[in-house]
């Protein structure tokens, strides 16, 4: 390969301005959990927290007397370890030339999309590692998983809000949540309510239960071949997506003049990381 030129491409530079709009849009879990930034030189990526509070910290006092129990509050942290995600296009001269596209733009766009599609993948890989479930494998989703997913992060103190992602499957297939909604007592008839009218314009509900809703491709629908969704509902504080210094995307070029092509090469530098197993719920269904 004869490398004749190699060029970081700067922000504001077409491909990369388009690889971090794509990025910034097409994703649906970086915003649904805390992030962080590693400090310039490290590798890694801590997410402190607190002891979850108590009521029992809190004791009753005597009138012109000093309160003398003190309660420690112990920090903890999870640590996450910077790695690199990598996606290629390579664009030939001749494509160009035969094009009526703008295919630097549409490569960047691409790029950006998968990275978002990455760091998607990475994050929702997680759900399996809570240990508080809601459902289990065979089971079809009901109503009170939802209820019960929300009760449990309820009980460990848990910030709201709490988003509930879900796979295409567990939405609009014949087991899913949308399905959850229909009047069965009036064959396909959409319930009389707020939340199932929704459903019915748009083919989609934003809450449920008071849990956010969202969905992702990327969440498996087959656990072992079990042809079982591996769901999850959390609080922002379950997860941590930690990008490297330089930012959470890169984008460069290489020019390859002997094979009349450029080299756009596209480079996530994260980590996907539980914070706090209690602030999140597994929600394994059947979407067979």
């Amino acid at each position: 390969m004869a490398i004749t030129k190699k060029s970081t491409i700067q922000a504001g530079e077409e491909i990369l301005a388009d690889a971090i709009i794509a990025f910034q849009e097409s994703g649906v879990m970086v915003p649904l959990v805390t992030t962080a930034t590693a400090p310039q030189g490290a590798g890694t990526v801590s997410f402190p927290y607190y002891t979850d509070p108590a009521s029992s910290n809190v004791g009753s006092g005597t009138d012109g007397s000093d309160y003398t129990s003190t309660t420690t509050r112990t920090i903890s942290k999870a640590q996450a370890t910077i790695a690199e995600y990598i996606v290629r296009s390579d664009v030939t001269d001749l494509a160009v030339q035969s094009s009526p596209q703008n295919l630097t733009s549409d490569v960047g766009n691409i790029i950006g999309h998968e990275l978002a599609l990455k760091a998607d993948d990475l994050l929702v890989s997680l759900f399996s590692g809570f240990s508080q479930t809601e459902s289990a494998a065979g089971t079809a989703m009901t109503l009170a998983h939802v209820f019960g997913a929300s009760r449990q992060l309820h009980a460990a103190g848990a910030p709201m809000p709490y988003n509930m992602v879900l796979s295409p499957k567990s939405v609009w297939g014949a087991k899913g949540l949308l399905q959850l909604l229909i009047n069965t007592n009036s064959g396909s008839q959409m319930a009389d309510n707020p939340t199932s009218q929704e459903a019915l314009a748009n083919g989609f509900v934003g809450r449920v239960a008071g849990v956010d809703t969202y969905w992702s491709a990327e969440i498996d629908e087959n656990v072992s071949s079990g042809g079982d969704a591996a769901n999850g509902v959390f609080s922002k504080g379950a997860m941590g997506m930690g990008f490297g210094s330089g930012g959470p995307i890169t984008v460069e070029e290489q020019r390859d003049a002997s094979a009349r092509a450029t080299e756009y090469v596209g480079v996530l530098n994260a980590a996907a990381i539980e914070i706090k197993d209690t602030f999140g719920v597994y929600m394994l269904v059947d979407v067979s």
